[in-house]
């Protein structure tokens, strides 16, 4: 190898190293109002590309709503998805209003917003109504090393039934 190629391939070895940390790097938090409306959105795209572990991602390991806990969600999701393969759909999320939580405690909100699956024509398949969250400020990994905040919902006081809970 020739001084020149050694040269080049240590700069190029430099620059993705210098890269890698820049996009490891932790990054200065945003507002909790919108980190809650990322966390809204990520939840939106998960459901809309099918992946219900992704979209769990939203829900605490704590969430209780009526006789809903996190794993009776998970399982209900993923019997719909199955069941509904090959159907066309659409998920849309409106923005939410955020106050601070009746407790006063600063690390949880209430959420109001409203989320709906909807098919062809525009035909409503679920949800479609006002929801009231009660979110709270946990943490998740990132990149295997980093650790940063995430809105995670831990109730929903007007859970509409989920495709399949009636069975």
């Amino acid at each position: 190898m020739s001084k020149v190629s050694k040269i080049v391939a240590a700069l190029c070895a430099l620059l993705l190293l210098v890269a890698g940390i820049w996009s490891l790097a932790p990054r200065p938090a945003a507002t909790p109002d919108l980190q809650i409306a990322e966390s809204l959105q990520e939840a939106a795209d998960a459901a809309q590309a099918g992946k219900v572990s992704a979209l769990m991602d939203l829900i605490s390991d704590d969430f209780k709503s009526g006789m809903m806990n996190k794993s009776r969600m998970q399982l209900l999701l993923a019997r719909a998805r199955n069941g509904g393969r090959g159907m066309k759909y659409d998920v849309k999320v409106m923005p939410p209003k955020i106050l601070p939580s009746a407790e006063g405690d600063p690390n949880q909100r209430v959420v109001f917003t409203s989320a709906s699956v909807l098919g062809d024509g525009d035909e409503t398949l679920w949800g479609g109504n006002q929801l009231t969250l009660v979110m709270r400020k946990e943490t998740r990994r990132r990149s295997l090393f980093f650790i940063e905040p995430h809105w995670r919902v831990i109730s929903i006081a007007n859970l509409p039934p989920l495709p399949g809970e009636g069975e």
